[in-house]
């Protein structure tokens, strides 16, 4: 169910909407649960997976997790998010074009 901590002190009632959705990394971790619930091993089954892509991941994890979203691997869909390039990004704030969002160190060096 989704809610909100403080629901009841804002008097809104709790939503019905329930969504399972597992945060695929498609590391081993990941994989093993989402094979895990495809199986039945553990529950609840997962309503969708979703792989935040940083458009920097090595060959195999594409190609793993190409054979993933294959027909008879999972029961449940896979979504592939992304906000582009996190190389990118961070190359850019190294030089100053653009801001870091993320936890990384950029120095900015004018000869």
């Amino acid at each position: 169910m989704l809610s909100f901590s403080n629901a009841a002190a804002e008097g809104i009632e709790p939503s019905a909407i329930r969504l399972r959705v597992l945060s695929l990394g498609a590391g081993f971790q990941s994989t093993t649960l989402a094979l895990m619930a495809a199986h039945g091993e553990i529950g609840p089954m997962p309503d969708c997976a979703i792989f935040a892509d940083t458009g920097w991941e090595p060959k195999a994890v594409y190609e793993h997790l190409d054979w993933l979203r294959s027909p008879n691997v999972l029961p449940f869909p896979i979504h592939v998010v992304s906000a582009g390039s996190i190389r990118d990004q961070l190359m850019g704030a190294a030089e100053s074009k653009r801001w870091a969002s993320i936890p990384a160190f950029a120095k900015s060096v004018t000869p």
